[in-house]
């Protein structure tokens, strides 16, 4: 139905847009809830019981995380008498503030939501739970990254990325994958935006350029398993070639843009002496990259095996 459409693509796009000009606690919390609402039906949409089991995950997980912001914001005000997000002082208020917004962004240890969620739904549904809907909470991240605790977003930073990279060794499902690779992102996002949140910005935009087209070429050839991949270059040779650079513009190589945020996060901790932090996370984002090797090397250098003597059709999408 597209008035149905038209609400909720309208509902999305302007509560994450509120969000970044809100400055009071409760509009904030009314923009998250709102958001959280229109992506809903989005998720379900494909009648299955997968797909409801995902809005359902989302749905819980979601409204958790907002309760626990509308608890904190109330505590805060309660002590300091004022609603604003730029004067939460409150340290256990900024805290649990932290925390669901974590839970928002599924960094570790509240990531395990987000596989099962991006696997449920579709292909596009996933690409937006994966980029747009962590704009809001990492809005509200930065309004309050003066306040927040560099320990805790440290730690969270070094488990996402080992918890990314862990979880998509094992993996078939593209989208799943690519669910793990947003957690380890998020590690690195997070890993700077109390000391530098200009570089984290850039990381989440950097990020968004190089999933958006991944999961467009997903789409395109309905690849559902990394064996899919394997026969993308019969249905045209150029999408195997720029599926193969934007895997490895993801796993962070050099002369690819993937590398530029990850050189700049480890450059801004070593200059503020956190060796230790940024060299266990430049250790485990090798568990990524292996998976990105892995991946780019079955779309483009495997040949997929030949049961019959027939030249292999072209693949049409299947309907």
């Amino acid at each position: 139905n597209p008035m149905s459409w038209l609400i909720i693509t309208t509902s999305i796009i302007l509560s994450t847009t509120m969000i970044t000009s809100t400055t009071h606690w409760l509009m904030t919390w009314v923009c998250l809830e709102i958001n959280t609402l229109s992506m809903i039906p989005l998720i379900s949409k494909p009648n299955h019981p997968r797909a409801t089991e995902a809005a359902t995950k989302y749905y819980l997980i979601q409204t958790l995380a907002s309760t626990a912001i509308l608890f904190a914001a109330t505590m805060n005000a309660m002590n300091t008498s004022n609603w604003d997000t730029n004067l939460t002082t409150e340290p256990t208020a900024t805290t649990m503030i932290t925390l669901a917004l974590m839970m928002k962004m599924a960094a570790a240890p509240f990531h395990f939501w987000l596989p099962d969620v991006s696997q449920g739904t579709t292909t596009l549904v996933t690409l937006t739970i994966l980029t747009w809907q962590k704009i809001a909470p990492l809005t509200i991240l930065l309004m309050v990254h003066n306040k927040t605790n560099i320990t805790l977003m440290l730690l969270s930073a070094m488990l996402s990325i080992t918890a990314g990279g862990l979880g998509s060794l094992n993996q078939t499902q593209l989208r799943k994958l690519m669910a793990f690779s947003s957690i380890a992102h998020t590690g690195w996002i997070l890993a700077t935006i109390t000391m530098a949140p200009n570089i984290s910005t850039l990381t989440f935009m950097i990020y968004i350029l190089t999933t958006t087209p991944m999961f467009m070429l997903i789409s395109l050839t309905t690849s559902m398993t990394i064996k899919d991949m394997g026969t993308m270059w019969t249905k045209s040779p150029y999408i195997m070639v720029v599926s193969s650079t934007i895997i490895l513009s993801l796993g962070g190589l050099p002369p690819l843009l993937g590398f530029m945020p990850k050189w700049l996060i480890l450059n801004n901790m070593m200059s503020n002496n956190m060796i230790m932090e940024a060299t266990l996370m430049a250790l485990t984002s090798l568990l990524s990259l292996y998976v990105y090797m892995r991946l780019m090397y079955v779309s483009s250098m495997v040949l997929p095996p030949h049961t019959t003597l027939m030249p292999l059709k072209w693949r049409t999408p299947n309907k």
